[in-house]
């Protein structure tokens, strides 16, 4: 890997037209090649369906790519602007420019999306990449490798393959930049590690993304949303609703109505195409153990356990009211676990909130500009959606990433363009040139003209 990068930091950005090539290229490419994607995908997880898949893993890229390319001439323009008054007719300007080699470490659960996305940020800026897919999805790693050397030389794209020690040594590496997406606890590593090179980052890791339910909310609506938005993956999303808040007069009104549309949208989940696995056995064993130590009374499975010794799908789970220090409430969930809180109204809501690690995302489901604002204001995350779940991802022009423990920096449309180059201050000093007015020898003419004290 020291090899490869020494030998890419050697070379030079690619140009403009270069960028815009190979992003054209690359979506030919994804578009001939959906349905291995769909596949790989599909045998990581022992089953993932079919249709989240194109639509997370393919469809969001393809449209990441479009709007890049809509956009990437304006992007690389140099911005001038006159120079402070004084120093009139000179100019300022921020010039971009490629950092050199970004690195870019992907996780499990989007395994195809979260090596693509970022990818276009880093070409686009006209960087080289290195990436380190997750050995944990490694068909889809192997195929991403196969699919970008049809796009890409060595020296422009470079994959690396292998386990956590090759992951470790790869946040080591003297890049110009690294792109982590996933959990907090590595996400710390991947930081040490990157410190002792001075490598700066973009993390993008996880937490406990809360639902608020205001008093006067349609139900219905908001428990649509959230099932559709948990259940996408089996849970298995960074930005999923990890718990609700709501009134306590409401709670058996929203359990009624989320048993009701996982029925319409997951019905017999166990043999239900639309309803994907647990990635491994590791992570199954995981979430069957963060139940344990709860009363039975506060578990509402929306399914029987699996019959099959071999499938990996667990039922969606509601958790009624578990205790504050019970592992659902401390840990991200990850998972088709979902916890319901009860709350006094939106100001104790957003105590809570503000009493835990600040989320990656918030979801609020109300139509009160007042309630809005006061949860726009009054917390802190990494986003905040309104009235839906999981889509903000999807929004090409919105820039996506957490604060705190949810993550640093952020990508997506322009923001990504950013947060892979430097954006390079720029001095212009125009002919006329004043400035010896204001250096040495200060004469006493010089100070009277400036002001300065005698």
């Amino acid at each position: 890997m020291h090899k490869q990068l020494e030998t890419m930091k050697q070379l030079p950005p690619l140009s403009l037209d270069m960028r815009v090539n190979k992003l054209k290229r690359l979506a030919k490419t994804i578009k001939a090649n959906q349905s291995k994607i769909i596949e790989a995908v599909n045998t990581d997880f022992s089953h993932r369906s079919s249709e989240e898949s194109q639509l997370a893993e393919v469809m969001v890229c393809l449209d990441e790519i479009k709007h890049t390319l809509k956009h990437i001439k304006q992007w690389t323009k140099n911005k001038v602007w006159h120079a402070n008054w004084k120093f009139f007719p000179s100019k300022c300007a921020i010039s971009p420019q490629a950092k050199g080699v970004v690195g870019i470490m992907s996780p499990w659960n989007y395994p195809f999306n979260l090596v693509i996305e970022p990818l276009i940020a880093a070409i686009a800026a006209g960087n080289r990449v290195m990436i380190k897919p997750s050995e944990m999805t490694p068909n889809t790693a192997q195929l991403t490798r196969n699919l970008l050397a049809e796009v890409f030389t060595n020296d422009e794209v470079f994959v690396v393959l292998g386990d956590v020690s090759v992951a470790d040594s790869f946040s080591r590496l003297p890049l110009d930049h690294i792109l982590f997406t996933g959990s907090t606890q590595v996400g710390k590593i991947v930081m040490k590690n990157a410190s002792e090179n001075l490598v700066p980052l973009t993390l993008e890791l996880g937490g406990k993304s809360p639902v608020i339910i205001d008093d006067n909310y349609s139900i219905n609506r908001a428990a649509q949303s959230i099932v559709q938005g948990k259940w996408f993956n089996a849970g298995q999303t960074c930005i999923a609703p990890d718990y609700i808040l709501i009134n306590q007069s409401r709670q058996e009104e929203l359990v009624a109505a989320l048993k009701k549309y996982t029925a319409i949208s997951y019905p017999d989940y166990e043999f239900n195409d639309d309803y994907s696995a647990i990635i491994n056995q590791n992570h199954f064993q995981r979430l069957n153990q963060m139940l344990s130590g709860l009363a039975e009374e506060h578990i509402i499975k929306l399914g029987q356990d699996s019959t099959q010794a071999t499938c990996r799908k667990m039922p969606p789970t509601l958790v009624i009211t578990p205790p504050k220090d019970h592992p659902v409430m401390q840990n991200e969930i990850f998972g088709p676990i979902l916890p319901i809180i009860t709350v006094a109204g939106v100001d104790e809501a957003i105590d809570h909130i503000n009493s835990q690690a600040k989320p990656l995302t918030l979801y609020l489901f109300s139509h009160s500009k007042q309630t809005i604002k006061a949860v726009r204001e009054g917390t802190q995350s990494g986003s905040l959606a309104i009235n839906e779940t999981l889509v903000h991802f999807a929004q090409e022009g919105l820039p996506f990433g957490g604060i705190g423990a949810s993550g640093m920096g952020s990508y997506h449309g322009y923001q990504g363009f950013v947060a892979m180059s430097h954006m390079k201050s720029v001095y212009y000093q125009s002919k006329i040139n004043v400035n010896p007015m204001v250096r040495a020898p200060f004469t006493g003419l010089k100070k009277k003209i400036l002001g300065l004290l005698s």
